[in-house]
């Protein structure tokens, strides 16, 4: 992994990077290869998207956490605005909520793999085994 001096715009650039789906460390290899299948590795530069079981978690935590704060935002303002009947609101941002969680997903996933970038923890397998003195 390159290191780069860490700035403002370097972590605006990789959030972006990852948020186009793109490996942070290459920034051309593709890090899906459907839908939900997130490639193990970048077919560009052999990075490592994950290590272990469970570093997916960041990135569930983004999804939710937006979705969460634009259906409430989106709830309130509306209310405020247009003041619709609170049935209408409540079936339009729970179904908003659900397709946001779903269509969301793999970009928030990128999006903490990119974080994970930035807090200098990617690696190929051949920098990880040098790193931690396994073989």
């Amino acid at each position: 992994m390159t290191k780069q001096p860490n700035s403002i715009l370097l972590t605006i650039r990789k959030l972006m990077v990852g948020f186009l789906l793109r490996c942070p460390n290459c920034e051309h290899g593709a890090m899906f290869t459907g839908l939900f299948n997130m490639n193990p590795v970048c077919p560009h530069c052999g990075v490592r998207f994950e290590r272990l079981s469970g570093e997916s978690v960041g990135g569930m935590f983004i999804n939710l956490g937006l979705a969460e704060v634009l259906s409430l935002g989106g709830f309130f303002i509306s209310q405020l605005l247009l003041k619709p009947p609170i049935l209408a609101q409540v079936i339009f941002w729970v179904s908003f909520n659900i397709l946001f969680v779903v269509f969301f997903y793999r970009h928030s996933r990128a999006m903490w793999v990119a974080i994970a970038y930035l807090a200098n923890g990617l690696y190929t397998d051949e920098e990880y085994a040098e790193k931690t003195g396994q073989r």
